[in-house]
């Protein structure tokens, strides 16, 4: 009598792809509810803008340059910016303490959000890209581009979540979110070559990510200067974005007991 043997993937297996499948699809619906609420388009869309303007204003200042600077505020604003309205307000309305009473974890809703939050700064970043490149003639190296974009978006998605997580209303989360974000892009050299002069801003800034992200989006423009550079920075971006689900992941527990 013939047997057939039915191949079958492990116990543990099974179980990741089923957590996999529920954190895409939370993903997923924040991605549908989140996307065009006012902040994220006013945030991700309008403030790298205000900014670059207040920054170049009577100054002289080089495309090339200020690209790569404009794409990770962007990233940095609109990344994030989803985590401001989604947390406080799936806290106050209960969604959020319904998804845990299901099959999820604090870790799992962490990283569902974090994602939500780098798709969204991914299509900001593609928007920013294509549009200085076609106003500046600026060669860009697509797949470093790609590879230094997504790093940062979740990075500064995650960072969204620490400055998020504190708070019960999205009145109370965006301002001070806003203010640290505004200071991570002047201090951290955004729009110029140069950086900034104080030892002590410099130092503040080589311990945050905005840096590294500049950094890595800059070496990605008329062509790859210095590789092992480049794999540095994208090195940084994935602790920070490990240290800030960690992070995340902690505080929403000690919320929960």
């Amino acid at each position: 009598m013939n047997q057939h043997l039915a191949i079958t993937a492990p116990p543990g297996t099974r179980t990741w792809f089923r957590q996999l499948k529920i954190v895409l699809a939370i993903a997923e619906k924040d991605a549908r509810i989140y996307f065009f609420k006012g902040p994220n388009l006013t945030f991700g869309l309008l403030m790298p803008v205000v900014l670059y303007a207040a920054y170049a204003l009577e100054r002289a200042v080089e495309l090339r340059v200020v690209m790569p600077g404009l794409v990770a505020t962007a990233l940095l604003f609109g990344a994030g910016a989803i985590q401001g309205v989604a947390l406080p307000l799936e806290r106050r309305t209960g969604t959020l303490h319904l998804l845990l009473t299901a099959p999820v974890t604090p870790f799992m809703l962490m990283l569902s959000k974090t994602l939500a939050g780098a798709f969204f700064g991914m299509a900001l970043a593609l928007l920013y890209a294509s549009v200085l490149s076609v106003m500046g003639a600026i060669e860009v190296a697509v797949v470093p581009f790609v590879l230094a974009a997504l790093a940062c978006s979740f990075c500064f998605s995650a960072f969204g979540l620490v400055l998020a997580i504190p708070f019960h209303d999205i009145p109370q989360a965006m301002p001070p979110a806003t203010v640290i974000r505004i200071a991570l892009v002047f201090i951290s050299g955004t729009f110029s070559a140069d950086g900034v002069a104080s030892p002590l801003l410099r130092g503040i800034a080589h311990a945050m990510p905005m840096i590294y992200g500049v950094h890595g989006l800059r070496q990605t423009v008329n062509g790859m200067a210095d590789v092992n550079a480049f794999v540095v920075n994208m090195g940084l971006l994935a602790l920070f974005t490990a240290l800030f689900l960690g992070v995340a992941t902690w505080l929403l527990r000690a919320q929960l007991r």
